[in-house]
């Protein structure tokens, strides 16, 4: 089993010390578990009991983390020794993403008992060939922002040695280039994450473009299928009528057409009772 990581936090206190833990973890690690130990102002133990615990994280992209636990693809608590401060925790997937400033916090019900001491967790972003443009911007809007942590520490050291005397101008001009060097590398990444933010924007408009004309397409043959089968509908209403026409003609035909046809026998004895008068 793997070797957890471990921290001794204290109870937050109104002097804060710039003295903190930092815990590192890998961009594609997942599970991995951290075993606290709190103590209270005192130096002894904290008691947790009746207690619920929290861990609160918040990422430098701003989003806060808030995980008691309980909730689905939430971390977890586990081994929790109320009575001597110690529980372990399982981070959930979230922690991975960024870096970010956490804490542990202990509620009862609503109410906020205490926090710990802040800690520090920094991820480390693995990158391959297999990874997908967005991932990438990910990867890049990382970096930008280290050069621009930079950055600022380098103006923040060029201001300072501005206001040295003129023994120390060979300094101030190499922090001088070392700035500029430092402004063009972060410009440059610059571009290259606007680059590639553009293309996953233009791949994504040529898309959506094209399922607009398959739905049209799509749209059209319904119409016409529509429009098919209410011809053939006609139709069929149609050729019913002329059945019917057609058995009214014989019904016609028929009544027309004599029972009984005489003979000519019949005929020749009718004509004897007919004198023909010739003036």
């Amino acid at each position: 089993m793997a070797e957890h990581d471990r921290l001794k936090l204290s109870i937050a206190k109104a002097d804060r010390t710039t003295d903190f833990f930092i815990l590192k973890y890998s961009s594609t690690e997942r599970g991995k578990t951290v075993d606290v130990a709190v103590t209270d102002n005192d130096g002894l133990p904290y008691n947790l009991s009746g207690l619920d615990l929290y861990f609160v994280e918040e990422l430098y992209n701003g989003q806060i983390i808030v995980d008691d636990g309980k909730q689905e693809n939430a971390g977890k608590f586990v081994n929790v020794d109320s009575e001597n401060g110690k529980f372990s925790y399982q981070f959930q997937e979230g922690v991975y993403q960024y870096d970010g400033w956490a804490h542990f916090k202990f509620m009862q019900g609503d109410n906020l008992i205490d926090t710990t001491v802040g800690f520090a967790i920094k991820i480390i972003d693995d990158i391959d060939s297999d990874l997908d443009e967005k991932s990438y911007v990910a990867y890049f809007e990382n970096i930008k922002k280290e050069h621009q942590d930079w950055l600022d520490k380098a103006k923040e050291l060029l201001a300072s040695a501005q206001d040295l005397n003129s023994d120390n101008y060979k300094i101030v001009s190499n922090c001088q280039t070392a700035l500029d060097d430092l402004t063009k590398k972060h410009n440059d990444l610059q571009t290259q994450t606007n680059n590639l933010s553009q293309t996953v924007t233009n791949n994504f408009t040529s898309l959506t473009g094209r399922i607009d004309t398959l739905n049209n397409e799509k749209d059209q043959l319904q119409t016409q299928v529509t429009q098919l089968t209410q011809a053939k509908n006609d139709l069929s209403t149609e050729v019913n009528n002329l059945k019917n026409v057609n058995e009214d003609l014989k019904q016609q035909i028929k009544l027309l057409t004599p029972v009984h046809v005489a003979s000519m026998d019949d005929v020749a004895k009718q004509d004897a009772y007919f004198v023909i008068v010739d003036n």
